[in-house]
């Protein structure tokens, strides 16, 4: 419950002075059915900050960098010549680029700050930062803008997909290739002219090539037969994830960091490279089980992986356990758009207690992935992926 809410709510109540309740220890207790006011919840103002997280205030420093990102994209002499365009490309990637954590763009710059000599950060190295952060989110949207068109997916962030939009339709492919092209003029506007600028083009580059590798692999599921889960394997779910999430989602951001750093010992990049892919796989089990069991106000979109039939953490294990009959379940209901079928594929989860074994797998991969991280020489910051791993872990979206 928001704190707004909870104060307008005990303005009706008589004995509550609104002045002193934010400045004593006061445990209130309010009913929110209609007006009579009984004590149901227990809240402790006291304990309760104004001000803003660490990561936060960091997240809103970042974001304030965006309009100077959008002015680069749009000023650009091709576009100046095509006003329209420009126009039309500032509303994709403010669209696109709203809400979210922003949690790929801020590894980049948790990158930087952490792997850098202290005595070399100055304000410009950390607006780099920032916009080779801007850059990771840019390709963020890209990539999610054509996944949504393929999964069919309605909404994103809690607002309609891009695609979904009445003026948008289709032609949102040909927006997400103007979305693409535009990081490469935000790359050429900063450091065309810094000795790193070829690498950190073909690390773009790379990465698109990983990211469309692992998500060829995750559509072609989809053409099997229906009853045909013989693919479902572990072995087939961690290709999908390295190449469609983990490396764009913690390698390039790292990567990239690593490169603004001036650290280019080829050992090193592939030590960050071997770290970032675990972590990359504890994400994208998290999300699998996210998109089953999270709640849509805070995930902001409704969970599909039932419905599409995707080749999920929870499915691989399911059908790793799965009785005869149980497996007659599993083949008859996944896929299914049906809601009885969604919720007998929940039922037959729970039947193979999967919330139980995710619970158990989570802190068996977050122990592993710190002890991972520790080992790590110092030159790559073993603190950096500390950190990157608590970001997520136990997280419900």
């Amino acid at each position: 419950m928001r704190l707004n809410k909870c104060l307008r709510l005990a303005s009706q109540c008589r004995n509550v002075n609104l002045k002193s309740l934010l400045h004593t220890n006061v445990n209130f207790k309010i009913n929110y059915k209609t007006s009579n006011i009984r004590c149901v919840q227990q809240f402790d103002f006291s304990k309760m900050s104004t001000k803003a997280s660490p990561t936060q205030t960091k997240k809103e420093s970042f974001e304030d960098v965006l309009p100077s990102i959008l002015n680069t994209i749009t000023t650009n002499s091709e576009l100046t010549e095509v006003p329209e365009v420009a126009n039309w490309l500032k509303k994709v990637l403010e669209y696109n680029l709203a809400g979210g954590k922003k949690a790929r763009g801020l590894t980049t710059l948790f990158a930087y700050e952490m792997l850098e000599k202290p005595e070399n950060i100055t304000e410009e190295t950390i607006y780099l930062a920032k916009t080779l952060g801007w850059c990771v989110e840019i390709l963020q949207g890209f990539l999610v803008m054509l996944d949504d068109i393929m999964d069919g997916s309605t909404t994103r962030r809690g607002v309609p997909c891009w695609y979904q939009l009445p003026e948008v339709g289709l032609a949102a492919v040909n927006d997400s290739s103007l979305m693409f092209s535009s990081i490469f003029y935000v790359l050429h506007a900063h450091f065309a002219d810094k000795k790193i600028y070829t690498n950190l083009v073909e690390l773009f580059n790379e990465s698109l090539m990983h990211t469309s590798i692992g998500q060829h692999l995750d559509v072609t599921m989809e053409r099997r037969q229906k009853s045909d889960y013989s693919l479902f394997t572990i072995e087939r779910y961690n290709a999908i994830v390295k190449y469609k999430t983990a490396y764009y989602t913690y390698q390039l951001p790292v990567c990239l960091g690593m490169l603004l750093a001036n650290i280019s010992d080829p050992v090193l990049h592939q030590k960050a490279e071997d770290m970032c892919l675990e972590i990359g796989k504890f994400f994208q089990i998290q999300d699998d089980y996210i998109d089953c069991y999270g709640d849509e106000s805070l995930t902001g979109k409704m969970g599909t992986d039932i419905q599409e039939a995707k080749c999920s953490w929870l499915a691989v294990m399911a059908l790793q356990r799965c009785s005869a009959s149980q497996k007659i379940v599993f083949t008859t209901c996944y896929g299914s758009k049906e809601p009885a079928h969604i919720e007998r594929i929940k039922e037959l989860y729970k039947q193979l207690q999967l919330p139980e074994l995710y619970a158990q797998e989570e802190t068996r991969m977050y122990e592993s992935l710190i002890k991972q991280a520790h080992g790590l020489p110092s030159e790559l910051s073993p603190a950096l992926f500390v950190r990157l791993i608590h970001m997520i872990y136990k997280r419900n979206h």
